[in-house]
């Protein structure tokens, strides 16, 4: 009985032993990784300041955002590009605002969100509405100089505004119409943007009919009759449905007048898949690739472009000579361009390059 209990109390006390031993072990495994692990962490650290300390860093004076209506179009993708590397000349760093956002922001949400950050300028597609009015006093009120590109805000308070004439945009547009010799016009019906609160397009409008009357004066055109039809712009679908809408009622056009880069490529398509080309001239904006091929294929008449290099150009001048000096000019010309079959092919060159 006393062996039994003797052996049962060694089997006690060896399974004791290897308990603690095992313990130990791990323990030591543990500490020898945590070791590991720290000198591994150490080397990658010091790899890291290297090179950190290698990376080549391009520093700022100043930090702009440029707010466009449609961050996502050709057009402001064109002009963002040139003041960037304008930008870069002059020590500035300029960023379309809301490109890489995962939200989809208002643009009075965004210029918000950049009064509020502080920013050394902004570059706005403006507008007349309240919201952008109030924001532009905010910027204003915190010293923040705002320049004003293509569509300005009539209250005055921005620093410069950079675009064009939009009266002698529309008397480019009328003499447009006025150049088709092929067939007798007389509907002509001008695309608006329905979400347009400035004065703009009715300018451009006003400018469309005096070139007609003038014209109609002299007795080489008569009994022209131009209207407007508000387009919905808030994506490329409400656009493109919008412009659908037109051709299928039973009066149809003679000749539709585009005064911005969506309902131009709209109604491009919408003529195409209506096999319409042909029956209705189509008189353009903008001169992205889309545009200039239907141009080429006969299928757009002709396209009036606005230079971007000198928007985007002249929008970070003016920033840049307002911060250095505390005045700048209150406006500046943009030049345009007509693009015709006549002369597509070297726009189209320029594209390819």
């Amino acid at each position: 009985m006393q062996d039994k209990k003797l052996k049962k109390k060694q089997s006690y006390a060896g399974n004791n032993r290897a308990l603690v031993i095992g313990c130990i072990c791990s323990v030591v495994f543990m500490l020898l990784t945590a070791m590991v692990s720290m000198i591994y962490f150490r080397e990658n650290m010091l790899r890291s300041a290297e090179l950190l300390d290698n990376v080549d860093y391009d520093i700022y004076d100043a930090y702009y955002v440029l707010i466009p209506s449609d961050h996502d179009s050709a057009f402001w993708q064109s002009v963002y590009d040139v003041a960037r590397e304008e930008g870069k000349k002059k020590g500035a760093y300029v960023e379309m605002l809301g490109s890489n956002l995962s939200t989809d922001y208002s643009r009075e949400e965004l210029l918000k969100i950049a009064v509020a950050s502080g920013v050394d300028g902004i570059i706005l597609e403006a507008d007349d509405s309240l919201p952008i009015t109030v924001h532009l006093e905010e910027a204003d009120a915190k010293g923040i100089p705002v320049v004003t590109v293509l569509e300005d805000n009539s209250q005055g308070i921005r620093k410069s505004f950079v675009g064009v004439s939009n009266y002698n945009l529309g008397r480019e547009y009328g003499k447009q119409v006025l150049s088709i010799q092929d067939k007798e016009v007389k509907d002509v019906l001008v695309l608006m943007n329905a979400g347009t609160t400035d004065t703009s397009q009715n300018i451009i409008f006003s400018g469309i009919q005096e070139t007609l009357a003038e014209q109609e004066a002299e007795g080489e055109k008569s009994d022209i009759q131009v209207r407007t039809k508000a387009v919905e712009m808030q994506g490329a679908f409400d656009a493109e449905e919008s412009v659908r809408n037109i051709l299928m009622e039973e009066t149809l056009p003679d000749v539709i007048i585009c005064l911005d880069e969506i309902s131009t490529s709209c109604a491009y398509q919408a003529v195409v898949d209506y096999n319409m080309v042909g029956q209705i001239d189509i008189i353009g904006y903008y001169d992205s690739e889309t545009i200039l091929k239907a141009i080429e294929r006969n299928v757009l008449r002709s396209t009036i472009s606005i230079d971007t290099a000198e928007l985007g150009r002249f929008c970070v001048e003016a920033l840049d000579e307002y911060r250095k000096n505390g005045y700048v000019s209150e406006y500046f010309s943009v030049g345009t361009n007509l693009i015709t079959s006549e002369n597509v092919k070297d726009y189209l060159g320029e594209e390819e390059k």
